[in-house]
């Protein structure tokens, strides 16, 4: 017992010097790690995001190329809104040169053609309502809401909602391509009537040349196309 007061008493702790130097140690170590880690993260997301995307690209095609795909007008479609709007009205250009809002209740083109969803923000930096739900024709492209999309077929103007272009999950999963909707997927993806909820972070779409991309559900800018460093949802 003796032996060991004596052992104790001759212990000595950290001085102040060695402290400080301790600490400046670590806040090095930690000004290293930390952006290493979140680079790290970082580029997990982007894995994540790439693996996810090429995952869906693969699906459509394959939906595309199916011999019992549902075709219109002989033409292959892809599993986009847009197929699910045949029977409704076609809607032309109007002959006045004032801004409308309009409703596109058909698609001319089925599915057989893909493209990019068109959004405009009000400039308040958010996706949000009146804007969310409007539809603005030809005539002015900057208006505040989403556009349309001005195509012409077999020499005759139409016009085309943008938001078509988004892949339509549900058809791949009816027909057993996927077992269920991307968890990445968000509620531009849920066709309309549909009472699917989905609340993932990236509205996927199908672009002009078949090529699977998304936007950013809270934002879909031109600017936010493509990974957005969240994934899958946040």
């Amino acid at each position: 017992m003796e032996k060991l007061k004596t052992t104790l008493k001759g212990t000595k702790g950290f001085t102040l010097v060695e402290l400080v130097v301790v600490i400046a140690i670590l806040g090095v170590l930690a000004a290293i790690t930390i952006p290493l880690v979140n680079n790290y993260l970082g580029s997990s997301k982007a894995q994540a995001y790439n693996v996810e995307r090429q995952r869906i690209q693969d699906v459509v095609n394959l939906y595309w190329l199916s011999p019992d795909s549902t075709r219109f007008l002989r033409k292959r479609q892809y599993p986009i809104h847009g197929a699910l709007k045949i029977p409704g009205e076609i809607v032309q250009p109007d002959e006045n040169e004032s801004a409308d809002t309009v409703l596109v209740a058909g698609n001319a083109f089925g599915g057989t053609l893909g493209g990019k969803p068109q959004w405009v923000d009000n400039q308040n930096g958010i996706r949000d309502e009146p804007d969310e739900d409007v539809l603005n024709d030809e005539d002015d492209l900057t208006r505040p809401g989403w556009q349309v999309a001005s195509l012409v077929l077999h020499g005759v103007d139409v016009l085309v909602d943008s938001r078509d272009y988004f892949i339509n999950f549900e058809i791949l999963v009816a027909e057993d391509y996927l077992e269920t909707v991307p968890s990445s997927a968000s509620p531009d993806n849920v066709p309309p009537g549909s009472s699917e909820s989905l609340a993932g972070p990236y509205s996927w779409f199908v672009n002009k040349r078949g090529i699977v991309q998304s936007t950013l559900f809270s934002f879909p800018t031109p600017e936010n196309i493509g990974f957005q460093d969240v994934f899958p949802s946040e």
